[in-house]
Order: C-alpha cells, then sequence, then structure tokens
C-alpha cells in the first residue's frame, strides 16, 4: 500500500482502481465542487470497497448538492460559523483512538462551525462548550449553534467503507510550528483518527 500523496489535481480521482492502492483518502479543507462526475464515482466505490475517509475542517464545505457524501460526513453539512475564537473543546469519552490520553477539556482556537443537517447516526467525539465562546456562537448567516450538545468530531462506517470528520483546523497555526494553546490536542486527536482509519488502531469505539 502506498502511504502518502498529496494532490490538489481531480484527475487523481479518476478511478476507484487507483485509490484502491491507498487505505484512506483525507480532504484537508477542500471546497464547493470540487469532483467531475468521474471523480464521484470513484470515491463511490472506493469507499463502498473498504476504503477510509478522513474529512477535515472545510470538507464539510465541498459538494453540497451531492447527497452521497453528505451521508459520508455523518448526514451533516456546512452552514456557517461564529468568530473564529477561543472555546472549550470537550471530550466525549476516552475508548476511541482519537481520544484515548486527551484531557477531558482543552481550549482550542476555531471558526465554530454550525450545520444544516447536523450529525446523525455517528460516534460522537467531541464536542464545544457553546458557553465558553465569549464572541457567542451564532452563525454569520444567523445559525444559533447546536446548544448544550454542539458536535466538532465525530466518526462512522459508511456504505462499506470508514469516515473520520472534524470540523477543526482552521487556525493555521494548529499546522504549524507557531504555538497556539491546544494545537498538540488537536494534532494528538487528528492523527489518532487517522491511525483509525488507516486500520493502525482500532476503529470507531
Amino acid at each position: 500500500m502506498n502511504s502518502r500523496s498529496v494532490a490538489e489535481d481531480v484527475t487523481q480521482l479518476s478511478s476507484a482502481g487507483r485509490l484502491l492502492s491507498y487505505n484512506a483518502v483525507m480532504f484537508l479543507s477542500t471546497t464547493r465542487d470540487a469532483f467531475d462526475e468521474s471523480a464521484q464515482t470513484a470515491l463511490r466505490q472506493y469507499i463502498r470497497a473498504g476504503g477510509g475517509f478522513v474529512g477535515v475542517h472545510n470538507a464539510f464545505g465541498t459538494e453540497y448538492n451531492w447527497p452521497w457524501y453528505e451521508g459520508l460526513l455523518g448526514n451533516a453539512n456546512f452552514y456557517d460559523h461564529s468568530a473564529n475564537q477561543p472555546g472549550t473543546v470537550v471530550t466525549v469519552g476516552r475508548r476511541d483512538a482519537s481520544t484515548q490520553g486527551l484531557p477531558r477539556t482543552w481550549t482550542f482556537s476555531d471558526e465554530w462551525y454550525n450545520l444544516v443537517p447536523a450529525p446523525t447516526r455517528v460516534r460522537v467525539l467531541a464536542e464545544v462548550d457553546e458557553s465558553t465562546l465569549a464572541r457567542g456562537v451564532r452563525g454569520n448567516l444567523g445559525h444559533p449553534g447546536h446548544g448544550e450538545h454542539h458536535p466538532v468530531s465525530w466518526c462512522q462506517y459508511y456504505d462499506g467503507g470508514k469516515a473520520w470528520l472534524t470540523t477543526l483546523g482552521h487556525d493555521v497555526r494548529a499546522w504549524t510550528d507557531e504555538p497556539m494553546e491546544g494545537d498538540r490536542f488537536f494534532v494528538q486527536h487528528l492523527l489518532g483518527g487517522v491511525k483509525s482509519v488507516l486500520g493502525m488502531a482500532p476503529f470507531c469505539r
């Protein structure tokens, strides 16, 4: 199996046969209508053959008009987001590979995504405590937030494959050496999810 490949060229998704040499596909802040018809077919066939998917941040702002992809995201889609601001992430459960070793709560800065629809039939792994958002949770299009349980990460088995999803990851400091409160917990969380999708750890526990 290939260990990794990075591409911004949709032709890399032109056939399921090409994708099947990989253990997982990761969408790292993709946007809008990224796929042509052949790429959509290839991704669907890849997942149905047992492939893995990791969706990060604006993977939720991608392919709005493709119901199958919305299902892959956990029957969820981006609607709007609050101001980019610090908030408290609440770790939900400690059994999953992506939550083991994380503190019960940790501070992190992000655009806190509001989702329509919100995820259903998934295992929620982390939430944001809306009461800790000093500038409020209301989105720029007026979404009032999700209340007591505002999911930011979850996982699911879907259509024969595996999917691990997080709306976190907007701030570039989370991805670089520039320090940011909570960045090591975010990276630990994400890497645990990636490893579980790759089959290097139990998935979605």
